[in-house]
């Protein structure tokens, strides 16, 4: 015998003479009806003991296991017939063609819920003694500190026996009850979660009261949806290739159940993807995206994602996983295609971030308060209100695009506008004596470019005059949003108010080429809201300007989500 727990209630000889008995009528009666599993009818236990309870009554007729140390009750482990048994009227039980192994030894006693656990029983072949008295159970009380939710399930075991409790938190805690009197080494199971919470001794009559930190896995959530590119019935065919164009694709109460995803939304954690799918069913790679903007209360998110290569025959796949780590990308706004400011509002006033891939300007608020916009937030001035680009007042070597953009060069914006009057000049934007945007009542919009021109030789100027376009009043509304875009390069002007293509001439007006410094990009001088203005020194085509206006739609908009799935 290696192993022999001390007897408590009564001595030591005593019990080895109640053995000595009991295995003597095992041997020769194997016909008791209350002794279950194997007898020592071979003349051979390997594992033979005397159970008591307190007092130094025998606990008849308990139940008896043998347990093997890499026993697994969570994964439902089922022990032999010949690993159990029962004791007799005099609590003594036996057990043979135990192999050897190390073993754990439980004992429960129905009537008077008493209980025992042996462990580290080490069977070797030769006849192992365990014989010990059964007292009450325990419990432990666990205080979970970290985030479980009330209501959370769980599994209790114990290794190597077994005990398996279901569980569930409750105020906070789990409660274990009729544990074993021992030094128990305990697990707790929760959905994708195993914690090792270690030995604990438990004590007869007694509950331990002990914390636990554990943070679970939030739930396992995916959703899939889909967004065809077939452009809105109406709309003309792509006249040119379209590559690296930012698109935003929106959630709203049409194509995903905010009410029961808020929580796990408002988080801001998981996985969201997008990838292009094409006619023939070919996925490109994951294409780069920025952080969602997620608005629970108005019950929509947008996700910008730069698309490598578009044709109106592919779609989009926009998919989220709860349990993956986010991952976003700053080049939605790419620097190749001279993006120099972006912004979308959505980041608030303290600063305005600027959403474009180098993120060089970001816009200082004075007077400006944050609105609805046509694609999440926007914001509201007035004629005294502005922001200004910080950083932007000179032109820096150092930046592959800055805002002291080359009048004889290239040059691109567009943004949404809405106007609260159309009764007066009002300015939109400008870089004072280089560029502006403005309205003027009869004209329209009016974009201006400040030209310089020197004598080299006599240092004077001569040719100084200021370059205009206006885009007529037609389809201008007071409170209504129109989207503005122009683009420049050398003398080809495409200028465009919502969809409608603008015919305009430049107008040439003298000016005295004084420009005593270069000073900061300001938005405001007018009284309304402006969303999604981009700035930038390039050249945007026709589709691309027809996409980036059907994109933006505050209504219809352009491709639409659709839910595929949500699991």
């Amino acid at each position: 015998m290696k192993f022999c727990k001390n007897i408590m209630a009564v001595s030591t000889a005593l019990v080895t003479a109640l053995v000595a008995v009991a295995l003597a009528t095992l041997e020769g009666c194997s016909s008791d009806s209350h002794v279950a599993g194997n007898s020592a009818e071979t003349g051979s236990p390997e594992l033979a003991g005397i159970l008591l309870l307190e007092g130094g009554n025998p606990a008849a007729y308990a139940r008896v296991q043998c347990v093997p140390q890499n026993f697994d009750a969570k994964a439902g482990d089922v022990l032999p017939t010949a690993f159990t048994t029962e004791a007799n009227a005099d609590g003594a039980y036996s057990l043979d063609s135990i192999p050897v192994g190390t073993y754990a030894v439980e004992a429960y006693h129905e009537e008077s819920g008493k209980r025992l656990l042996v462990r580290n029983i080490e069977v070797d072949g030769s006849s192992v003694d365990v014989s010990d008295t059964l007292v009450a159970p325990g419990a432990i009380d666990i205080a979970l500190s970290g985030s479980v939710a009330e209501g959370t399930n769980a599994v209790v075991i114990v290794h190597g026996t077994t005990i398996l409790r279901n569980v569930v938190v409750q105020n906070g805690k789990i409660f274990v009850d009729s544990l074993p009197a021992d030094t128990l080494p305990i697990a707790i199971y929760f959905d994708e979660l195993t914690v090792e919470f270690g030995n604990h001794a438990i004590s007869p009559n007694d509950t331990l009261r002990v914390p636990l930190e554990v943070d679970l896995p939030k739930d396992t959530l995916k959703m899939s949806f889909v967004a065809p590119l077939a452009l809105p019935q109406g709309s003309d065919s792509l006249s040119s290739f379209i590559s690296n164009i930012p698109l935003a694709l929106r959630l709203t109460p049409k194509n995903c159940d905010f009410d029961s995803l808020a929580n796990i939304l408002a988080e801001e954690t998981g996985r969201w993807n997008v990838v292009r799918i094409s006619k023939d069913g070919t996925r490109s790679k994951m294409l780069p995206i920025a952080k969602p903007y997620l608005d629970m209360i108005a019950k929509q998110a947008v996700i910008w994602v730069n698309v490598d290569s578009l044709n109106v025959a592919d779609s989009l796949e926009l998919s989220y996983n709860s349990v993956m780590e986010p991952a976003f990308a700053n080049d939605i706004f790419p620097t190749n295609r001279s993006y120099a400011v972006v912004y979308h509002y959505d980041s608030g006033l303290s600063p305005i971030e600027d959403a474009a891939e180098k993120r060089y300007f970001a816009g200082t608020a004075v007077g400006a308060t944050l609105t609805e916009g046509v694609v999440g937030r926007g914001i509201a001035l007035d004629a005294e209100s502005s922001v200004i680009a910080e950083n932007s007042a000179d032109y820096d070597s150092t930046h592959k695009v800055n805002m002291a953009l080359d009048t004889n060069g290239y040059f691109c914006f567009s943004l949404w506008l809405q106007l609260e009057s159309l009764d007066k000049e009002q300015t939109v934007f400008e870089k004072p004596m280089e560029y502006a945007l403005r309205y003027v009542p009869n004209r329209g919009f009016v974009v201006e470019f400040y030209y310089i021109s020197k004598n080299v030789e006599k240092d004077v100027d001569t040719t100084s005059y200021i370059a205009s376009w206006a885009s007529g009043i037609e389809g201008i509304e007071a409170k209504k949003w129109i989207f503005i875009a122009f683009n420049r390069r050398d003398n080809q002007v495409l200028f465009f108010v919502n969809d409608s293509k603008i015919e305009a001439t430049a107008e040439f007006d003298g000016w005295d080429g004084k420009r005593s410094m270069l000073q900061d990009f300001k938005i405001g001088g007018f009284a309304g809201k402006i969303d999604e203005l981009m700035v930038g020194s390039s050249f945007r085509d026709d589709s691309w300007t027809r996409l980036t206006y059907l994109n933006q739609l505050p209504e219809n908009f352009w491709p639409t989500l659709l839910a595929r799935n949500t699991m």
